[in-house]
């Protein structure tokens, strides 16, 4: 490894470690503020046109030949980030509900929730529907993407990401804190003045970090000012490596040099996952630091191998989620 990638990937995991003062991706201890949706600033959330009172959450059927293909798709990434549920095509409930209370916490009830399911007709239907972003955007890169979506299905290659230009959350991991950092870019979008350009802008090289950035810090503080301590600790051991191999795989892409820059992020983003979930203390409370919604703790309170209750599955004022 050259000398100059040697001091870039140093960067980087100064970074992911926390020992440069001005980037730390840590939970941050502050305040968290919860989202207010599209155009806070000019009306509430609750009045924003066209949002239902709860998320759409829509799972896909059961077909046990194409999610046991997509499981095998899926197993670089679980022996990258070394937990067998990401990418395994089974979302529990305690998933689904984690993530749901953090988009309507936030906000952002017209986001539509697709756990492994493979929707390409309303895809393309919510990429029209979708006023918040512009048509140029939508009809040109956003276009690109449905068009990728429909041709290779997430059920089979995805990951778990946010659309910005149909609105849509894909789920296909049993991992909260990677559906929470998907869904935390939806609340980051919605605070930019420019949507479409800001998601633009965001898919190109480098420049995504931007935004991973954003989600990822978003992400570990809204656990830590709503979960329990098996949730802290299951956010930091997951999003430290997944930031590390993207922060990594930044730098080779920028430098077209050695491939192990992104696994030596992903490595340092273990050991300092794991670090700082032994260093969480034994009897984490949860934060009262809370601005703009409710800091009482929610479905993440469960402990990672406790099932969710079965009236707890669906919140009572919402209706089955739909099957496809």
């Amino acid at each position: 490894m050259r000398l100059h990638e040697r001091c870039l990937l140093l960067a980087v995991l100064c970074a992911l470690s926390g020992g440069c003062a001005h980037q730390k991706l840590v939970p941050t201890g502050e305040a968290y503020r919860f989202g207010r949706g599209w155009h806070a600033e000019e009306v509430a959330a609750e009045d924003v046109v066209g949002a239902p009172p709860e998320a759409v959450v829509e799972r896909g059927k059961p077909h046990p030949l194409v999610d046991a293909a997509g499981w095998v798709f899926g197993i670089p990434s679980r022996i990258l980030l070394w937990d067998r549920r990401v990418k395994n095509h089974q979302v529990s409930p305690r998933t689904e509900q984690a993530v749901t209370e953090y988009v309507e916490r936030n906000a952002m009830t017209d986001i539509c929730i697709r756990v492994n399911q493979y929707a390409p007709l309303e895809e393309w239907r919510r990429l029209c529907d979708n006023t918040e972003v512009g048509a140029g955007w939508r009809y040109t890169v956003g276009a690109l993407g449905v068009a990728g979506y429909t041709i290779f299905p997430g059920r089979l290659f995805g990951r778990d990401r946010y659309n910005p230009y149909t609105n849509s959350l894909y789920i296909y991991s049993d991992v909260p804190s990677l559906g929470i950092q998907s869904a935390a870019y939806a609340k980051d979008l919605r605070t930019r003045s420019n949507p479409g350009t800001y998601a633009f802008v965001n898919e190109l090289p480098v420049l995504a970090m931007w935004r991973e950035t954003i989600a990822t810090q978003d992400a570990l503080d809204y656990v830590a000012a709503t979960g329990d301590r098996q949730a802290r600790e299951e956010s930091l051991v997951i999003l430290y490596p997944h930031y590390g191999l993207l922060a990594g795989g930044t730098v080779e892409g920028v430098l077209m040099g050695s491939p192990f820059i992104p696994l030596g992020g992903l490595v340092l983003g273990h050991l300092s996952g794991r670090a700082s979930a032994l260093a969480l203390p034994e009897d984490a409370p949860v934060s009262e630091n809370a601005e703009m919604g409710d800091p009482q703790p929610g479905i993440l309170q469960t402990g990672r191998d406790t099932p969710a209750e079965p009236e707890q599955t669906t919140p009572p004022s919402q209706g089955p989620a739909k099957k496809k």
